[in-house]
């Protein structure tokens, strides 16, 4: 059917650089030689939507013109299909798609001529071929002078339509037809170009992809030379192959989020009086902290540049040398923003029957360009590398020796018995290398797994990666209570405090013919301070670390002790507490400050003169008590014998007297001890403290 449009290729540009993160985002560059008029098309996964818009990046590298960026609209096929007067997948052929555009008009070709109308319709009609009748269908036109005619459809050549409007609709539902096939559910942008001159352009944009792992192996020879090699494992899944691409790997994870831009947003709306409006205040972020100088109480720690670590750089200093390899060349200030190309290893000659793993694996040469900048560390593979679509590949990123030593690591609550085998090791790669299991050879033999948390360049880290059964551990716990060392005195309350040690030993022996480092990790806790005279190398978030060396067959104590702070309490406003025997024990003891046992004079002074006049108070309440009931017997008697009762009334009167006197005692000493209680109150509310020397302080 004439009429139209020119159907234009797919164009697109090449793949040349993906950059993959930590957080599930993929940065994807495409650069290439385009010439225009025309479109650059791009095909994304729905879900991939919102970012493509979000992060979507078009350069006209040498100038130029960008009409501009399409893409598909959010309703669906069928949606967008039922918006037209006619619908095409309902045609299977020209007759159906005749029917649909009645009144259409047209331009046939019979032969050599060309005839104008408009559609009316469609006619079947019989005709007699020789014995046999056919049907034939005729196109029935409305032409110039009010005449219908109909033509053969055997006859048309070419049908012309002469409206513009409706062969571009036909033209956009063959489109919407073939992207739907063409791109499954996949959605299409469209980057339009202007100008006729050949330019280079890049694209580029983010859409999720998944993260990049790491594996590594590190092998241990005879020597105690450690050799790390780390690959990266990356995975396409897009429905394209990379070929040929330069992939980055960065060791950081930005800040990102999901905005739904792809689906038109119409959001309700109200009415709202005119007003100001106010601005976001800035805020302070809170600081982090540092531990340094121990920073656990103030645990000191042995220094880090001791005898052990001399010698362990010592012998990986030796080990360099000894392979031809420059000990810290290209390793200082590859931390800068600048790029560091890690280079191949040089190779060894070595005469054997056997391969040897260690020194095979040091001849692989891996090319890796780094840079760091902030937070971000990148992994630049230096050649392009070929993913196809729906596959992963292993891309090597580190071969190098390191500073490593064997060690056993000893955690109680990890294991009672053994400690485990392991590995202490300071990144002197130059690079961060990434957190990834670990396979562990030993002597060409396979030796356990680890696991390596993100480790910056001179880092160190232990990683176990077997139970160590040549050494035996045993421990065993004490505790002592100390004397009292200092008294309190604060708001009525005397505090006496005192120490409690506690002491953990651990008892380690080396069964093995060989030399054994054993690191001891004891629990960091913040209500004791560690005061035994061995000092730990190290402290991490939970454990005090102790380097413990070991001969062969032989066998070690470690003492690790701590000390916590008690205190036990006296009420001094409970007068008839037990506790007062503590107080005059008090009075005993030889305070450093003079003022204390003064003040404890004083209380026991105050304490028993209130003491006395509740006695006082307390005999006179009981004698008031016994003279009312004297009284009532006597008064029980006269009700009794009448008139001849008066020696009982008498006796009444009396006692009445005594009664009243008694009462007033009782009030005179209660208002005397609530004045004494009110000043005593008031006297130990005071704030004092004394330390007790040691030599009188035992109880």
């Amino acid at each position: 059917m004439a009429g139209e449009a020119k159907n234009q290729n797919p164009v697109t540009i090449p793949l040349k650089r993906v950059t993959l993160y930590k957080h599930g985002i993929g940065h994807f560059e495409r650069r290439g030689k385009f010439k225009g008029p025309g479109e650059i098309e791009l095909l994304c996964g729905p879900e991939d939507i919102d970012d493509m818009l979000k992060s979507l990046l078009v350069l006209n590298v040498e100038g130029g013109g960008l009409a501009a960026v399409t893409y598909d609209s959010a309703k669906t096929l069928p949606t967008r299909l039922s918006e037209f007067g006619f619908d095409l997948r309902k045609c299977h052929g020209l007759l159906e798609l005749i029917a649909q555009i009645k009144g259409s008009p047209v331009t046939i070709k019979v032969g050599t001529q060309k005839i104008e109308g408009r559609i009316a319709g469609l006619d079947e009609v019989e005709q007699a071929v020789g014995d046999n009748k056919i049907v034939e269908q005729q196109l029935l036109l409305y032409c110039g002078g009010a005449a219908l005619k109909r033509y053969g459809f055997s006859t048309i050549t070419e049908i012309t339509l002469n409206d513009p409007h409706l062969a571009s609709e036909i033209q956009q539902q063959l489109e919407l037809l073939f992207q739907s096939i063409r791109k499954k559910d996949r959605k299409l942008l469209k980057v339009e170009l202007t100008e006729s001159v050949e330019r280079e352009v890049v694209i580029a944009y983010s859409i999720p992809n998944p993260i990049w792992k790491t594996s590594y192996r590190m092998m241990v020879d005879d020597g105690g030379r450690v050799l790390l090699q780390g690959t990266a494992i990356v995975d396409n899944v897009q429905d394209e192959d990379w070929e040929e691409v330069q992939i980055s790997l960065v060791s950081a994870a930005p800040v990102s989020f999901i905005q739904p831009l792809y689906d038109p947003v119409q959001p309700h709306r109200r009415k709202i009086q005119a007003q100001g409006h106010s601005s976001q205040g800035p805020f302070v972020a809170e600081r982090g902290h540092n531990f340094n100088d121990g920073g656990f109480g103030g645990t000191e720690v042995a220094s880090s540049t001791n005898s052990f670590e001399l010698q362990l750089q010592e012998r990986f200093k030796a080990s360099k040398e000894a392979d031809g390899m420059p000990v810290a060349a290209g390793l200082a200030g590859a931390a800068s923003a600048s790029w560091r190309r890690l280079g191949p290893l040089p190779n060894q000659s070595r005469e054997a029957e056997a391969v040897n793993v260690f020194d095979a694996a040091q001849l692989q040469n891996v090319e890796v360009e780094v840079s760091e900048s902030g937070e971000l560390f990148e992994y630049q593979i230096s050649l392009p590398v070929t993913i196809p679509r729906n596959s992963s590949a292993l891309i090597p990123i580190v071969n190098e020796l390191i500073e490593g030593e064997r060690i056993s690591l000893y955690n109680a609550q990890r294991n009672t018995r053994f400690p485990y085998a392991a590995l202490r090791l300071k990144n002197t790669t130059g690079l961060t290398l990434e957190s990834g299991p670990v396979t562990i050879l030993e002597t060409n033999t396979y030796a356990g797994e680890a696991l390596l948390d993100v480790l910056k360049n001179d880092d160190t880290r232990i990683l176990p990666f077997a139970l160590d059964q040549s050494i035996a551990v045993v421990v065993r716990d004490n505790f002592e209570r100390k004397p009292f060392w200092r008294v309190r005195a604060w708001q009525g309350f005397l505090y006496l405090d005192y120490k409690e040690e506690t002491q953990k030993t651990y008892n380690l022996e080396n069964l093995a013919d060989k030399e054994k480092v054993v690191y001891v990790e004891h629990p960091v806790q913040s209500t004791l301070s560690l005061v035994s005279q061995e000092k730990p190398v190290e402290v991490t978030e939970s454990f005090y670390r102790f380097r413990v060396p070991l001969k062969a067959k032989e066998s070690h104590s470690l003492s690790v002790v701590e000390e916590g702070q008690n205190y036990q309490t006296v009420r001094l406003e409970d007068f008839d507490s037990p506790d007062m025997a503590a107080v005059k024990w008090l009075m005993d003891q030889n305070f450093v400050d003079k003022q204390f046992h003064a003040f404890l004079k004083q209380v026991i002074e105050k304490r028993t003169v209130i003491r006395l006049l509740l006695e006082q108070r307390k005999t006179m309440h009981e004698h008031v008590a016994e003279l009312k009931a004297e009284q009532e017997r006597a008064r029980e008697n006269v009700r009794t014998l009448g008139s001849s009762s008066d020696r009982y009334r008498t006796a009444i009167d009396e006692t009445e007297d005594k009664i009243v006197a008694g009462i007033a005692k009782l009030n005179e000493l209660t208002g005397q001890i609530t004045e004494l209680r009110k000043d005593y109150i008031k006297f130990i509310g005071q704030t004092l403290q004394s330390e007790i020397l040691a030599e009188m302080a035992a109880t």
